[in-house]
């Protein structure tokens, strides 16, 4: 089977410094902005040209509704309602493929001008195809994918571009056998490191390896390695329960074992220390984050999502329809933000791990668990 390591060169290593705008906050910033709403995970668009089996947001039930979705304008008028409760970062995390929505970059030129950050998950179609990013951007004198990078590289906006294997066809192979993806992906991560994405600190580029399978998981750390070593934050994640087709049986099918998921965290966490990325008094403070090697999630701290069809829920990780906290098409985001489960009780918090993983796919113990191994390792 190929295998394509892209060709990038290697920047300094340095001390943990998580993506911009993705809503990794410090423990000083949700302090000090305790109950202030400074996130929000949205979708853009429900259309995609790949079709991932591990997909959680292609069907998902908090959007069976015959409602439609919501049109470009409710979406900023709800940004703009968030602005005043303190808002400073979107993620998009879905439904489909952000760039190919023919308003993509007008949206982050809409967003630049508010002063709000963006952070994209993106497969890299449009980033690393000249016909698709001149099928989605004419009408903004794009002519390349480059030039596209080139033009995103002057917003505020920061990419995690999806990425699951250096082999080519396991690669095709998890976007739904769509032959050539890998090299498409390759290319798209080449224009985002040639317009200057992973140059700044913290970065401004990602690789989303997500979701970590019985299939790519041997890859992982290796991954994790070529993204640190060049100023590339990698964010791993587990399998979690959200989406129609994510199961007990699917999980059965494709999610790593409990002593394979330790082994990573140790694995990660000790090449952390061992480079500076970490310290062991470092962890011990802040806490195991739920994606190894990486800054402690802490949205639901700050942070809601608002669905296609306008659902609010307190994450894209929680996706039944008893997790649907109102709509922003009966209520503005305010009243929502104000009575929350996030607001309420989890406002202040630094380090919330993940309630759709723990004691589902990470065992509750297992955070704890690395942390003593790491103490024995590097300080007994």
């Amino acid at each position: 089977m190929p295998k394509i390591i892209p060709d990038i060169p290697r920047e300094q290593i340095r001390p943990d410094n998580p993506i911009q705008y993705f809503g990794f906050f410090s423990r000083d910033e949700v302090e000090e902005n305790k109950g202030k709403l400074l996130m929000l995970d949205i979708d853009f668009g429900r259309y995609c040209s790949l079709e991932c089996p591990g997909c959680f947001r292609k069907s998902n039930v908090v959007d069976d509704s015959e409602e439609d979705d919501l049109s470009y304008d409710e979406l900023v008028s709800v940004i703009d309602d968030a602005r005043e409760l303190g808002l400073q970062s979107l993620k998009i995390c879905g439904a489909g493929e952000p760039t190919q929505h023919s308003q993509f970059l007008q949206f982050i030129q809409d967003m630049t001008r508010r002063d709000v950050g963006v952070a994209v998950f993106t497969k890299g179609q449009v980033l690393g195809i000249d016909r698709e990013a001149v099928r989605f951007n004419r009408k903004y004198g794009i002519s390349t994918a480059r030039d596209l990078c080139e033009r995103l590289h002057d917003l505020k906006v920061s990419f995690m571009l999806s990425f699951q294997s250096f082999y080519t066809e396991k690669q095709d192979e998890m976007v739904g056998g769509i032959e050539g993806h890998a090299s498409v992906r390759n290319q798209a991560l080449e224009n985002l490191v040639t317009a200057g994405f992973n140059k700044t600190n913290p970065t401004r580029l990602a690789l989303e390896l997500g979701p970590i399978t019985k299939d790519n998981y041997d890859e992982v750390f290796d991954l994790y390695v070529f993204a640190r070593e060049r100023n590339i934050y990698l964010i791993p994640n587990f399998l979690m329960v959200s989406g129609k087709q994510i199961d007990k049986d699917f999980l059965d099918k494709y999610d790593c074992t409990d002593e394979q998921k330790r082994d990573l965290f140790m694995r990660i966490y000790s090449w952390n220390i061992e480079h500076g990325i970490h310290t062991f008094e470092q962890l011990k403070e802040e806490g195991i984050s739920c994606m190894p090697g990486i800054h402690p999630c802490n949205q639901i701290a700050v942070g809601l999502y608002v669905t296609a069809k306008g659902n609010v829920v307190s994450c894209p990780g929680y996706g039944g329809i008893g997790d649907i906290e109102g709509n922003i098409r009966q209520e503005n985001i305010r009243a929502i933000w104000k009575r929350s489960n996030n607001r309420r009780f989890r406002a202040g918090m630094f380090n919330c791990r993940c309630p759709p993983k723990d004691e589902i796919t990470i065992p509750d113990a297992m955070y704890s668990e690395i942390l003593i191994e790491l103490d024995k390792k590097y300080r007994g």
